[in-house]
């Protein structure tokens, strides 16, 4: 048998489109391989997304919602809470500032009442007004000394600022103060204006009208003339009540043209719904 013989450009030949072919089949793989990875990581991802996105709508979100929504009360009971201590708190101070005022305001009625002192008409007896009829605010008062103390029947009663009634009865700790602003009164009260510093002129006070908040008196002397805002004081005519204790200051004038005398309207000196604290007369 003939012997055959390759050429040895042949050989190359072959061996050159050898490794063209295996080059080109390790791009394929290459490219292969690289295509499945990047597709498995995407495919990977796209589940991870899925699964985040799954996750935080029904599980991280609700819970987050519902942590948020429980702050929000805990802090909306919070402010609610310290609304509610501010709201006492504010309304303790206030109740502590109109006591301080009360208390101020007390002080300053005793001090006054302290500088009247006992002279040569009379002497003083400190007392508190225990009691006030609400249906007979304007008619009698009940003070804490009686008779233990030395009071007697028709003595002058006054606050800080000028007269407020008498004594109409006795107990041995207690008595009751009829006002001057009484409906009924069975006595009236000598009073007098000071016309100039050597004269002045007398009459009696008459009623109270709780209408005007003011006194009626007459004026016995109709010659005289009296002006608005002239002092009318107690007279002391009659023993009963010392002279000099002030009633008020003349609002009104009017003439009584059919009959002796001069008709006035008092503005009373004293408050009859604010006093605590009252000084009974003894006339020496």
């Amino acid at each position: 048998m003939p012997k055959i013989t390759k050429r040895p450009n042949e050989t190359a030949r072959f061996n050159r489109s050898q490794k063209i072919l295996i080059f080109i089949c390790v791009i394929l793989l290459v490219f292969g391989f690289s295509t499945r990875i990047m597709g498995g990581n995407a495919a990977s991802k796209s589940g991870y997304d899925l699964f985040t996105m799954l996750r935080y709508s029904l599980i991280e979100k609700p819970t987050r919602t519902i942590l948020n929504f429980s702050k929000d009360i805990s802090s909306l009971w919070n402010v609610q809470s310290e609304n509610d201590e501010l709201r006492q708190e504010i309304a303790s101070q206030k109740m502590y500032k109109s006591e301080l005022d009360d208390t101020k305001r007390r002080l300053a009625e005793l001090e006054a009442l302290q500088g009247i002192t006992s002279n040569d008409q009379y002497n003083s007896i400190g007392a508190t007004v225990i009691a006030r009829d609400v249906q007979g605010w304007s008619n009698v008062m009940t003070i804490n000394v009686g008779s233990n103390d030395g009071i007697t029947k028709d003595m002058s009663v006054i606050s800080s600022k000028g007269l407020l009634g008498r004594v109409v009865e006795v107990h041995d700790k207690t008595s009751k103060v009829q006002l001057l602003t009484a409906e009924k009164t069975d006595s009236q009260v000598s009073i007098k204006i000071e016309l100039s510093t050597d004269k002045s002129t007398t009459g009696s006070l008459e009623t109270y009208d709780k209408t005007t908040g003011m006194f009626t008196a007459n004026i016995f002397d109709s010659t005289v003339e009296i002006k608005k805002g002239m002092k009318v004081v107690t007279s002391g005519i009659g023993g009963a009540t010392p002279s000099g204790i002030l009633i008020g200051e003349v609002q009104d004038v009017e003439k009584l043209y059919n009959a002796e005398g001069v008709k006035i309207q008092i503005k009373p000196a004293v408050d009859f719904n604010d006093f605590t604290y009252v000084s009974v007369l003894k006339v020496k």
